[in-house]
């Protein structure tokens, strides 16, 4: 028995590390020979607000001449706007208790109230997450103003012809299609076993970005439904660096916060090879991403520079946008230009984690709201809570 026993243990011995070692080789080839990559996914699994901090950036210098926000205090309004709200008895400790780091509240081009809580200060940025999408909508409107790109009608193979050589179905996506999630190419955002060789992990712990978003991209159907895809925003963002011929950080969005006239440096994150997480790397102060959303109140003027081209504001209000595109929770949410449409014509950038940012045109406010991974309120809801603020402030 003792023998029996014995022989028993040393299979064991061996066959156990062996399976281990079968079992990561097998991870290894899914996540297509990258090491780095596959360890990344295996460590971090689901995205977090923490994760600018361990992966690579591009610093993004503030404006040399900032443009400081006029102050109009308001915040007995702002907080008793949010008593009203379900669940809301104070301001203060509902932020705290929902894991907000930031709440800045714009009212007619000034700072009507803030707060700051969970860790997060005036001056210290956090990850913006899917918001990236709609900067990297704006930056990419100015190429096209500044005639670097000829027009959002191009053919994304125009600037990335090696997608023509995978699929000429790819000669009908236009930049278009693609900064409006309707491109025809498919995207899951679900991450189960294996985790490895699924789009969103192979987005965001990527490697090579560049690689990635033209080898793995895979067309579904022509070019209508709309379909939410973090291919999108790094197959436009690999078109816009071939066009100017700089990284996003270092080119294009450098010029961008030194026209808004940012007051606090930002960043945006990047990959081994120095390319940008266009659909989530963003690292930026609520304030300054405030000026983002106050553009399409000024008609993309900051003073009398004109920052966002007028084609960019009116293509992300055209009623054609308010077409619902995707419900959460019973909330129809259209989406046009990187923008998310609430209701007949607010807009809103959301990101993980409760990274929101309503733009209210008819009352003329703008509400960031950053926050941490962890919590339960879901982006919609908040997003809905700040428009309802929005609208009691301007009773």
């Amino acid at each position: 028995m003792k023998r029996a026993v014995k022989r028993v243990v040393v299979h064991a011995l061996w066959i156990i590390p062996a399976l281990a070692v079968a079992g990561f080789m097998f991870l290894w080839w899914r996540a297509g020979w990258d090491l780095p990559y596959l360890m990344r996914v295996l460590r971090h699994r689901d995205a977090s607000t923490s994760d600018y901090r361990w992966k690579r950036a591009m610093p993004v210098e503030p404006s040399t001449t900032p443009v400081p926000w006029p102050a109009a205090p308001a915040c007995g309004a702002v907080g008793a706007a949010f008593a009203e709200e379900p669940g809301v008895a104070d301001l203060r400790s509902y932020l705290q208790r929902g894991g907000a780091l930031a709440l800045v509240v714009i009212r007619h081009g000034a700072i009507a109230c803030e707060w700051y809580g969970n860790g997060g200060a005036v001056d210290r940025p956090a990850a913006a997450f899917s918001i990236s999408k709609t900067v990297t909508s704006l930056v990419l409107a100015r190429a096209v103003a500044a005639g670097q790109i000829a027009s959002l009608d191009d053919a994304i193979t125009a600037q990335v012809p090696e997608l023509r050589v995978r699929d000429r179905r790819f000669d009908a996506i236009t930049l278009a299609a693609l900064l409006d999630m309707r491109s025809g190419i498919a995207f899951s955002q679900e991450a189960t076993f294996p985790w490895v060789d699924q789009d969103a992990p192979a987005v965001y712990y990527a490697s090579d970005l560049r690689r990635t978003v033209v080898a793995r991209p895979r067309i579904e159907a022509p070019p209508g439904r709309f379909v939410y895809n973090d291919y999108a925003p790094n197959l436009l963002g690999l078109a816009l660096e071939r066009a100017v011929g700089a990284p996003l950080a270092t080119g294009p969005m450098q010029a961008l916060w030194s026209e808004l006239g940012a007051e606090a440096a930002a960043a945006w994150s990047v990959d081994d090879h120095g390319f940008a997480w266009h659909e989530s790397g963003l690292v930026v102060t609520a304030r300054d991403l405030a000026r983002v959303g106050q553009l399409v109140l000024t008609g993309g003027k900051v003073g009398d520079r004109q920052v966002a081209p007028p084609a960019f504001v009116a293509r992300s209000l055209d009623p054609i946008g308010r077409v619902p595109a995707a419900t959460f929770a019973g909330t129809d949410l259209g989406y046009r230009n990187g923008w998310w449409i609430l209701g007949d014509r607010d807009l809103v950038a959301m990101g993980r984690h409760g990274q929101v940012m309503l733009v209210s045109l008819a009352t003329d406010t703008v509400i960031v709201r950053m926050g941490v991974d962890g919590h339960a309120e879901t982006n919609v809801s908040i997003a809905r809570r700040l428009q309802r603020v929005a609208e009691r402030l301007a009773r």
